[in-house]
């Protein structure tokens, strides 16, 4: 299979309106290679793109047997398997950002950082805390600039969220720390113990 001829289908058809057709190559695609970063990115975007086309009922009734599906695989620690079932249960629900969320994690515990990112970062426009969840994820693999973002989005949606004020607050320091606007020479008389911790607001 031809990954990324695929997932530039998908994104085209994506942006001529056909929100289904990109899912359905998405879903080809993460069936193949489950850690595919762009192709979870690309199916959570299509899929919520689908949420104005088809009924709440039907959804929830369809997406039915893929939560008791992931369920299962959850009980027998099959974490390859639940993040299979809960991305058919939220493909059938695209209502339900839970269920991507859940996807999401499921993603993340068997191990496909990258996909979980992707998933997260999609949803990241509708939950915060999937937003911060893609923060945390993009912070781990070293991305400030993208954790950052993703921190602001999850604060615009709630500015009250506490858990994404912090990480903010903290990878904000150490990228000033690490900014390159600070010379050998004026670095040399800075206490950068004492820098980092009224940065990270240790000191109040």
């Amino acid at each position: 299979m031809n990954l990324k001829k695929h997932l530039d289908r998908a994104e085209q058809a994506l942006e001529k309106g056909q929100p289904d057709f990109a899912a359905e190559l998405c879903d080809q695609v993460l069936d193949f290679a489950p850690g595919e970063h762009r192709a979870a990115n690309l199916l959570a975007q299509a899929v919520l793109a689908c949420a104005d086309e088809k009924s709440k009922l039907l959804g929830k009734i369809g997406s039915a047997p893929a939560i008791i599906a992931a369920k299962f695989q959850k009980l027998i620690r099959n974490p390859d398997g639940e993040a299979s079932s809960m991305r058919r249960a939220f493909m059938r629900d695209p209502h339900s950002v839970d269920k991507g969320i859940a996807w999401a994690d499921a993603l993340e515990r068997a191990g496909y950082a990258g996909a979980a990112l992707g998933a997260y970062s999609a949803l990241s426009k509708f939950s915060g805390a999937a937003a911060r969840a893609a923060g945390d994820l993009a912070a781990a693999q070293g991305d400030i600039v993208d954790a950052l973002d993703h921190y602001q989005i999850a604060l615009d949606i709630n500015p009250r969220d506490t858990a994404a004020m912090r990480s903010r607050k903290n990878l904000a320091a150490e990228q000033a720390l690490q900014s390159k606007q600070y010379s050998d020479e004026t670095a040399s008389g800075l206490d950068t113990d004492a820098f980092r911790r009224a940065a990270l607001g240790e000191d109040s």
